[in-house]
């Protein structure tokens, strides 16, 4: 097939290709997106397009959570609040410390297996003894404790609070928050130690680029390590440096080369950490003369170890969050304390919260939140970071914590959590999908207690909020209770992905909860690779299949694409906790759909929209609509097509039209065209022109029709009856009476859409229709109304009553044709009819085999029974005429007609 530019042309501008592009765009987008997060790693701004689509997947994530509904929760964990029923007990928030410790008091009493706290208690009491012994302690003179404590035991609220504290120490989470954090980056700001050892930037330089080891920068540290070490130095980190470009291999780009820097920094900062470590007996014993010599700002810790461990952890390079200022318990509430964690809550871009920090760094350490600390306390367990470097943040992420039980040392099992160790929440609900227990039934002497709780409802199939009793002690033993505040007034409201009233201190308890079911929420491993190949099956599968429907089937498809999508998320991932960007597929299908559908109106609409103002001129409106219900049913560009052609024209208008003025002459003519022309599309036939008083039709076409010829036979007999009906309505009016004759031929012709540049018509061309001209003539010479031709009539015999009438020569044709008169459909009308049909079919073939007598003979039985049959009449003149002269040597039996 040879390609034309313009068919290339059409390709590239069609509904498909479209399609595509849109889907290679949105393919192309995926990878700015999923460099999302490596970009806020690295404390990049992320506006855009693809920061609008993760909003939207956060938002989807909010309502698969809803669809899903809530779920059960674990028994095991429950919310000890601060409500409005305590409030209303004990008084105004804050209470006096004690009556807090004999409400703990109480509930460890009951067996309570956790408190983790969702407060801190950051500010002392202000009463004199606890200010007294504050200063006491901080000078050292803690003899003087009991002393104040008995003078002042109703006043010293903290040292209560902080001796239930120190009593139930194994089973509190003491709270504690950080006011700011310094997000990490690439070199964090605390120390640039590591980073003169290995190298220093030029402003030459295009990236970093490893100029020279500076010395003196170990300086300090030279006169304790071996002088080996020392003078080999740049020896050591040269070595280390071409291991791991041998393992890298060449950067083939600069993109490349900026990536293997990333790594080879991070390997040599390792090593770096290494050496220091390897001479920490030495330094720990010279650490005193290495302060007085150095400068003291940045040796400023008591030994070398200190130094170290804060450097280690604060230069390393990893995506955790580093926060370097902390709101804790007062020292006497926080005297006895073995465990503490942080409950600070990080809203997303549209202040939802939808994941919980789980671990910062902070100094020398992790600190783990409320929620993580609570869970390994109570199983035992321990959680380290498992790190790995990352091409996209040139920085060590963290991928999972890892939870290994803390007697044997074996793994339990990798918590999934994002690179700076967030952990997706997988909500059991609305609030009070976990139980609430008030203070003030801790502080009740009544062995049962009021919950307040979502319960599942057999019977309406629902969780519904209610309150019951419980007995106390049952309730409270082995519990793992979040205590927060739930008072109006002064608890933190939260926006959740269900409410947006939502207590804080609840969101903990769902961290807790995923812990302890497993029920974790987790990305799918390679994601950002698999999600392009996926969306471009999509999409050119969409875009094909929508460029072949039309609108409404197209929304249909587009809906069952969308429903698909939901459900196999819904059922085969969501459902077993993986959570994948759904925002790409359907905000693909629904791109390419509307745009699809407006390049379509713009297009292929408007297409339609002319053909069906040029097609309703010739067609009925079904026909009108089949061709526009799929556009290959027509092709107007033109070509070769089988199909049956009608002349109908009127018998003497010309001398009716001298008779009647202008304007009832076109009453008349409107009377007549109207209706037959009304027949033609009944009978799913195609109005090519009118010419004066003459209708030109065809059928077979622009919708091919099987059985056309007898479509055109049919419509033909309606004509005529219906001329017969109108000849009354006339003859009543006074008007004169017109006939008409029709001719039919079926053969193959030129169809489409043809004329000038400017005027373009749909119409038929070819002999087949010159001789169904002829045919409509003819009727005048036999005085007949229908003429056939031979084709026509071998089409349509089966189904119509037919005579042939003659064999006939017409103008500007060689070869003969036969031609039939149609007499009526199915079957002869009357008795009378048939009768005559047998004879003329008799005197017909005596006729051609010329016995005139014989023939003249049964022509005049045939008049005998219809005598106003002209073909009758017409032949039995023919044979008079021939008794007394008959015809030249050779005749044939071909009438040779003279005229068109």
């Amino acid at each position: 097939m040879k390609l034309s530019w313009k068919t290339l042309g059409g390709w590239l501008i069609s509904p498909v290709a479209i399609g595509v592009y849109l889907t290679l765009a949105l393919a192309a987008l995926t990878f700015p997106y999923y460099g999302l997060n490596a970009k806020r790693l690295r404390g990049e701004n992320v506006l855009g397009v693809a920061d609008v689509l993760y909003l939207a997947h956060q938002k989807s994530i909010d309502y698969r959570l809803r669809m899903r509904g809530p779920r059960k929760p674990s028994p095991d964990l429950a919310l000890l609040t601060i409500d409005e029923r305590a409030v209303n007990t004990v008084g105004r928030w804050p209470w006096p410390r004690a009556t807090l410790a004999k409400a703990l008091d109480n509930a460890f009493k009951d067996g309570a297996k956790m408190m983790a706290f969702d407060i801190t208690f950051s500010e002392p009491t202000h009463n004199p003894a606890t200010q007294v012994m504050e200063k006491l302690r901080e000078l050292g003179k803690t003899e003087h404790d009991t002393l104040l404590t008995n003078l002042a035991p109703q006043l010293d609220q903290d040292d209560a609070l902080g001796k239930t504290f120190a009593t139930h120490a194994d089973k509190i989470v003491a709270g504690s928050f950080y006011p700011y954090t310094l997000q990490s980056t690439l070199w964090p700001p605390e120390t640039e130690f590591c980073r003169d050892l290995i190298f220093k930037r030029t402003p030459e330089a295009k990236g970093w680029d490893r100029e020279e080891i500076l010395m003196s920068a170990i300086d300090p540290f030279a006169p304790y390590m071996p002088a080996v070490l020392t003078q080999n130095f740049a020896g050591v980190l040269d070595e280390k440096e071409k291991a791991v470009r041998e393992a890298l291999g060449k950067p083939r780009n600069r993109n490349e080369e900026v990536l293997q820097a990333g790594k080879i920094t991070a390997e040599l900062h390792e090593t770096c950490n290494t050496i220091l470590d390897d001479f920490r007996e030495e330094l720990n014993g010279a650490w005193p003369e290495i302060v007085k010599q150095e400068n003291p700002n940045e040796f400023n810790y008591p030994t070398y170890d200190a130094w170290l461990q804060y450097y280690r952890n604060s230069s390393k390079i990893n995506s955790l969050v580093y926060a370097d200022t902390w709101v804790r318990d007062t020292p006497i509430v926080a005297q006895g304390t073995k465990h503490t964690g942080f409950f600070n809550t990080e809203q997303d871009a549209d202040g939802t919260i939808r994941s919980k920090l789980l671990v910062v760094r902070s100094g020398a350490q992790y600190f783990p939140s409320i929620a993580l600390k609570a869970y390994l306390v109570v199983k035992g367990y321990n959680a380290s970071p498992k790190l790995a470097y990352s091409d996209a943040t040139m920085m060590k992420e963290i991928s999972e914590l890892e939870i290994t039980n803390n007697e044997t040392g074996d793994k339990v099992f990798d918590l999934p959590v994002d690179g700076q160790a967030r952990q997706l929440l997988n909500y059991a609900g609305p609030q009070k999908m976990f139980p609430y227990l008030s203070f003030a039934d801790l502080l009740s002497d009544s062995p049962e207690a009021e919950v307040e709780q979502r319960v599942w409802n057999a019977q309406s199939k629902k969780w519904e909020l209610t309150s019951y009793k419980v007995k106390k002690s049952e309730f409270i033993k082995d519990k793992i209770f979040v205590v927060g505040a739930t008072a109006m007034g002064i608890y933190d409201l939260r926006v959740t992905p269900y409410e947006e009233n939502y207590p804080g201190a609840e969101t903990h308890l769902n961290s807790i909860d995923n812990m302890i079911q497993r029920n974790f929420f987790r990305s799918l491993p390679n994601e950002r690779v698999y999600m392009p190949l996926v969306l471009g099956i999509m999409g050119i599968t969409l875009s094909i299949a929508l460029a072949y429907l039309g609108a409404v089937s197209g929304l249909l498809l587009t809906l069952a694409f969308t429903l698909a999508i939901a459900l196999v998320d819904y059922y085969y991932l969501f459902n077993h906790g993986i959570v994948v960007s759904i925002i790409w597929p359907l905000f693909l299908t629904g791109v390419i759909y509307v745009s699809m559908t407006f390049y379509r109106y713009l297009t292929e609409e408007r297409g339609k929209k002319e053909l069906r103002q040029t097609f309703s001129k010739y067609v009925s409106p079904a026909i009108v609509n089949e061709i526009l219900s799929d556009p290959r049913n027509i092709e107007l560009g033109g070509k070769k097509v089988h199909l049956t052609v009608s002349f109908s024209d009127v018998r003497g208008f010309t001398t009716i039209s001298e008779k009647l003025d202008p304007r009832a002459l076109s009453d008349l003519l409107n009377s007549y065209l109207t209706p037959m022309t009304d027949l033609v599309f009944q009978n799913k036939g195609t109005l090519d022109k009118y010419m004066g008083d003459a209708i030109m039709s065809f059928f077979g076409a622009p919708i091919p029709i099987p059985d056309h010829a007898k479509w055109a036979c049919r419509c033909a007999l309606q004509s005529v009856d219906k001329l017969f009906e109108l000849q009354k309505e006339w003859e009543k009016k006074g008007l004169p009476q017109i006939d008409l004759g029709i001719g039919l031929n079926t053969g193959e012709v030129s169809v489409g859409n043809m004329g000038s540049q400017s005027v373009r018509s749909y119409t038929v061309m070819g002999d087949a229709v010159n001789l169904a001209s002829r045919l409509e003539g003819i009727n005048k010479q036999y005085g007949t109304r229908i003429i056939l031709s031979e084709m026509t009539y071998q089409e349509a015999k089966d189904n119509f009553v037919c005579r042939e009438v003659d064999w006939v020569r017409v103008k500007g044709k060689v070869l003969p044709v036969k031609i039939y008169e149609l007499i009526a459909e199915e079957k002869v009308p009357n008795h009378q009819t048939a009768e005559m049909l047998k004879w003329f079919q008799e005197g017909y073939q005596h006729y051609h085999a010329k016995a005139w007598q014989d023939g003249l003979q049964c022509f005049a039985k045939a008049l005998d029974r219809v005598p106003a049959d002209s073909v009758s009449k017409l032949y039995l003149e023919r044979c008079q005429d021939y008794l007394s002269e008959p015809p030249e040597d050779g005749w044939d039996g071909v009438f040779v007609m003279k005229t068109k």
